[in-house]
């Protein structure tokens, strides 16, 4: 077979090539070198700064970073709390802490940022008991950005938060937390509790198992005044977790869920149930009672699987353009109760599901201490088991169905041609 021998010109144009991309490598590495030699401005603080090292315990090094923190804050010009002058940046962990990072500290503050390279590239791995995070009515106005959360200690929690008026505007960006928790955020707070109010959580990741649930506000609810923790916005957010349940409101509320993939991907070893939404005491301030869930994609996998439990005894509950229907194929999903609704403490909320597809039964417990008056509406909903009233709804309590001056129900344009109240 004939050998082909490169003309010069073709000699001259691989040289040229190879010499180009020899320049670009060349290119690339002066830049690497200059980013690592590169002085970060003074107000970003790294752990590597005070020693921290990846994959060894960083405690002391998160400690003092967040003293640098403190002792940089400085007079709001606008006349508010005192601001944060350093924003704290992580690079590659994982960062182990076996010592709670944030701790109870005097005096308010605000501004706290803190950031990394994304998720599960930055991440904090929490060995302890209890809270990773106190904040006892110190920090508003907090950033959470690019970063994942694991716990390795089923006693372990992420953030305790009490406020008499201090703790509120905590905004979590693409986050993750996983691993084994007792609980994740906790809301808490004496007889003066005020604000633990508007946090929010974007297209976050929430994995994991929770023993009570990722976050549980009203932790002391004998404390009535824990109604005040109010306004609580989800978007976009990745709800795939173990088990527990992902929101527990024994008191506060006026909570939005918007867009999402929710699924409880196991069981309680106690074989308990877990649910999306815990709602589990009746008796609130007013403005508090509001759940609003739209466009959110719900996978019951289990008997135990609940979307919501309630026991609110007013406000208002709304489900739109909603399907909790993905596995009403299988065996479990014809006599799941997969909403439930307790009125016995007197009266219940406004329920209204509308272009909903929903799975299994929903149940409402009526008694006779109901005092004020709970109706559901059904908006062009369609069902994957039970597609008639008898089948569908489980009306249970004393007697049979509760009167109209306790309970309504009623069903608009139904997919499944059920019709009337």
């Amino acid at each position: 077979m004939p050998t082909t021998v490169p003309t010069t010109d073709e000699h001259e144009a691989l040289a040229s090539t190879v010499g180009k991309q020899n320049e670009r490598l060349l290119r690339a590495e002066e830049a690497i070198t200059e980013l690592a030699g590169r002085r970060l401005p003074a107000y970003v603080l790294r752990p590597e700064d005070f020693g921290a090292v990846a994959g060894k315990d960083c405690s002391e090094a998160f400690t003092k970073m967040l003293a640098a923190v403190d002792k940089g804050l400085q007079p709001d010009a606008g006349g508010g709390v005192p601001v944060a002058r350093h924003t704290i940046e992580l690079g590659p962990g994982p960062y182990i802490l076996s010592k709670p990072w944030m701790v109870p500290t005097s005096g308010r503050a605000q501004g706290l940022a803190v950031r990394g390279i994304g998720k599960r590239s930055s991440e904090i791995v929490w060995t302890g008991e209890g809270p990773l995070l106190t904040n006892k009515d110190r920090w508003m106005g907090v950033r959470w950005e690019n970063l994942s959360f694991r716990s390795t200690n089923a006693k372990g929690a992420f953030l305790y938060s009490a406020s008499t008026g201090a703790n509120q505007d905590w905004h979590f960006s693409s986050c993750e937390w996983r691993g084994t928790w007792a609980y994740g955020i906790g809301l808490d707070g004496p007889e003066t509790s005020n604000t633990n109010s508007e946090w929010r959580f974007s297209g976050c990741h929430i994995n994991g198992s929770y023993a009570t649930a990722f976050l549980w506000s009203g932790m002391t609810p004998a404390a009535k005044q824990q109604d005040q923790f109010l306004n609580f916005w989800f978007s976009d957010c990745k709800v795939e977790y173990d088990w527990g349940d992902f929101l527990r409101f024994d008191r506060g509320g006026y909570i939005t869920v918007t867009g999402g993939s929710f699924i409880i991907k196991g069981t309680r070893p106690d074989g308990g149930p877990s649910r999306f939404f815990h709602l589990p005491l009746a008796g609130h301030y007013d403005s508090v009672q509001h759940l609003n869930v739209r466009g959110v994609r719900f996978e019951l996998r289990h008997a135990t699987d609940q979307v919501i439990f309630s026991r609110w005894n007013g406000g208002h509950i709304s489900f739109s353009d909603c399907s909790d229907t993905a596995l009403g194929f299988q065996a479990h999903s014809k006599s799941l109760i997969a909403h439930d609704f307790d009125l016995t403490a007197g009266g219940g909320p406004q329920v209204r599901y509308t272009q909903c597809d929903l799975v299994g039964q929903h149940r409402f417990r009526v008694g006779t201490a109901s005092t004020g008056r709970a109706s559901v509406v059904y908006d062009q909903c369609s069902r994957k088991n039970n597609r008639t009233a008898a089948s569908f709804l489980q009306v249970v309590g004393q007697g049979s169905a509760p009167a109209q001056s306790d309970l309504t129900i009623s069903h608009r344009d139904d997919g499944d041609g059920i019709t009337g109240p």
